[in-house]
């Protein structure tokens, strides 16, 4: 059992600012959307965290990536949740849980490269995945995201 003083040294949280570019094509339409955001670089428990919220249209979401070198987790909250885990050797399953109902989804990650350093506290993200449901493509999606302390 971990005594609460050395609970408290298990996580570190850094200041950071982050830019993020986001393409989406779907049915033909491609629209691209740029972020500048404040947020956290929260190391907990040996995993690294990037977490900030997302201001779009007067709207505000949580966001959250569990950074990793050969995987990564996104979960966005609100409305629409997003829970969404990337991985090139394999598509991963997941469901997106709208104001509508959960659609069960099917995520192929086609490229992936995470690069940070958890002492300068600084990276990249370069993502490209596809979302299927019922074996139909929703959408092509390219996510380019960079922070620093």
């Amino acid at each position: 059992m971990l005594n609460k003083r050395e609970v408290l040294n298990i996580k570190r949280v850094v200041p950071v600012h982050i830019q993020l570019t986001t393409t989406m094509e779907q049915d033909g339409q491609r629209d691209q959307y740029h972020f500048d955001e404040q947020g956290q670089f929260v190391e907990l428990n040996g995993k690294y965290y990037l977490r900030y919220q997302e201001h779009q249209d007067g709207t505000t979401t949580p966001v959250q990536f569990r950074l990793g070198t050969d995987q990564l987790h996104l979960r966005r909250s609100g409305i629409r949740e997003t829970d969404f885990e990337f991985q090139l050797s394999a598509p991963t399953k997941t469901r997106y849980r709208t104001e509508y109902g959960i659609i069960e989804m099917l995520v192929t990650t086609n490229r992936l490269a995470v690069e940070f350093d958890p002492q300068d506290v600084n990276g990249s993200i370069d993502l490209e995945y596809q979302l299927t449901a019922n074996e139909q493509l929703i959408g092509t999606y390219q996510v380019q995201l960079q922070f620093a302390a």
